[in-house]
Formats: structure tokens, sequence, C-alpha cells
């Protein structure tokens, strides 16, 4: 299955779940909440992926091919930049 397959796929079946919550006559508290679910949803993700990206720089030191990699793509950016005229005071 194609990746835009499968994004597309969880946005229909996340889609279809939001609906069907309006078919229920939910509790007053969770009534008032349902209207902000998917701000919730894009709210948690973001906080999921913020999360995973400190967790990976944090353990970047475990893995030395990792922090090479990263040190020549800092250093090919710089020496592109430079190229462009851009001034980098190192």
């Amino acid at each position: 299955m194609q990746r835009i397959q499968k994004i597309l796929l969880y946005y229909v079946l996340l889609t279809i779940l939001y609906r069907v919550t309006y078919l229920f006559d939910l509790e007053e508290p969770w009534s008032s909440l349902r209207p902000y679910t998917p701000y919730l949803f894009i709210l948690a993700f973001g906080g999921y992926l913020g999360a995973t990206l400190l967790y990976n720089v944090a353990t970047t030191h475990d893995k030395p091919q990792a922090y090479v990699d990263l040190v020549n793509d800092i250093k090919e950016a710089q020496d592109a930049l430079k190229t462009k005229g851009f001034v980098i005071e190192e």
C-alpha cells in the first residue's frame, strides 16, 4: 500500500469515528469537549513529535555514526549557504 493511501485511510477512519460521536447523546462534560477533539488530537500529535525529537536529540551521543552524519550535514549546509553569499559566524 502506498504511503498516501495509508494516510488517506487513517484520515477517513478518524473522520468516521469523529462523526459517529455525533450519533450518541453524550453526558455534559463530554459533549462540550466534542467540537474541540480535532484540535486536541493535533495538539497531542505535536506533543508526541516534540517528545520523539527531543528523545532522539538527547540520545544522539549514544550513536556515534549519527553524530558524525549530523556534523557532516551541518558543514555541507554551511558550505552551500556560503556559496550563495550568506555570512556564517563560526
